[in-house]
């Protein structure tokens, strides 16, 4: 059974706006933010791929 793939959409928006928030942090020059931004970019692309692993391997692609 296929699930659905709009916590993928979903994922990306977060990424996309902690992009925008380093981007902001950069801008300010605000290292603590920057490394926030940076820490939960990679946070939330982990929990993405690992989500994707798992849909795979359950064949719900």
């Amino acid at each position: 059974m296929k699930k659905s793939k709009a916590i993928f959409v979903l994922l990306a928006l977060i990424v996309t706006f902690f992009l925008l928030v380093f981007s902001f942090a950069l801008a300010e020059g605000s290292i603590l933010f920057m490394l926030l931004a940076v820490l939960l970019i990679v946070a939330t692309m982990g929990f993405g791929f690992t989500l994707k692993k798992k849909y795979r391997e359950n064949g719900w692609l």
